[in-house]
């Protein structure tokens, strides 16, 4: 229970130093620089080497393709019922069909479960979510860009691919898999111990630093032709059917239930901010594709006590 006081209160930290303007207004790129190039590579660099790899690691890695798979489906279908056009089904399929795994997820599970829950996190955020945003995820939205804009958006396509393929902590895991063939000092492990313990707080207050909360620009955008259904759709997909499908599936398939538990929260992540990003900048319904991560990060913080709860009592 604990967790879960210490998850909102990260959160309204950061938000309230924003509001009150405490620290500069660029205190969320330099933290948030801080995760991805030290924390994140650290803690991979501290876990991977050693990792035992076993067979359900394979379904964690499924997961984020899975939901995605699902997310093209249903939002297709609920498309031509709502009548929404192809820049809305595009955006709230790239939105809520991929989850923020990494830099809430990974947090927020070290807290529920402590640091040995850690491999499997880090197994379903970087060859699972990462992979699908940079595979599906970038196929989906290239192919569904007008005929006009493909050679200005190819480059975009391109140059996005460049920076998630330099991506740090996927260029850590891959050197840490290498890393299996020697023996790292002790000396050295504790040193990247020690610099991916800063993760967890400096993750969840910098999303909190960065929240941005229904104004009314938000209410005005809310007239907008099929925002209101497209959002909470999207987050009802997200937050409660996604982690649904997936313990269904996995119960079913009798997967370790230490890794069920991984594989349902992780599931059931707030919207992915990359996938925000990326819709945002090849022009699928702007206003909808930012209103995702931080109105589906609020939602997620009760949606994700159920799951932890109903988890708890069921194994």
């Amino acid at each position: 229970m604990s967790q879960f006081i210490l998850i909102p209160v990260c959160l309204f930290a950061g938000w309230l130093l924003k509001r009150g303007r405490i620290l500069p207004e660029n205190s969320a790129q330099v933290l948030g620089s801080f995760v991805i190039y030290v924390s994140l590579p650290s803690l991979i660099l501290a876990n991977v080497p050693s990792m035992l790899f076993e067979f359900s690691f394979v379904y964690l890695a499924l997961m984020p393709w899975l939901v995605f798979g699902f997310s093209v489906i249903l939002f297709s279908i609920a498309g031509k019922f709502f009548v929404w056009n192809r820049e809305t089904k595009i955006a709230v399929t790239l939105c809520c069909g991929l989850g923020n795994t990494s830099f809430v997820g990974l947090p927020i599970l070290r807290m529920i479960y402590g640091e040995e829950v850690t491999n499997a996190v880090l197994i379903a955020d970087q060859l699972g979510t990462f992979l699908c945003l940079a595979i599906p995820g970038f196929l989906l939205a290239v192919g569904n860009l007008p005929e006009n804009e493909n050679k200005k958006d190819q480059k975009l396509f391109e140059s996005i691919l460049r920076k998630l393929f330099r991506f740090p902590p996927f260029l850590a895991l891959l050197f840490s898999f290498s890393l299996r063939l020697f023996t790292i000092p002790e000396e050295i492990h504790s040193v990247f111990k020690i610099l991916g313990e800063t993760l967890v707080p400096i993750a969840l207050f910098t999303v909190g630093f960065q929240l941005q909360l229904p104004d009314k620009d938000f209410r005005e955008k809310e007239s907008e032709p099929s925002f209101g259904s497209a959002l909470a759709i999207g987050l009802i997909y997200k937050l409660l059917f996604a982690p649904l499908i997936i313990f269904l599936c996995y119960t079913f398939l009798k997967v370790n239930p230490e890794h069920i538990k991984v594989a349902v929260l992780e599931a059931g992540m707030a919207p992915m901010i990359t996938a925000s990003i990326v819709s945002l900048q090849m022009g699928f319904r702007p206003s909808l594709s930012a209103a995702f991560p931080g109105i589906g990060l609020l939602f997620s913080v009760p949606t994700l006590f159920l799951f932890y709860t109903l988890l708890e009592n069921f194994f």
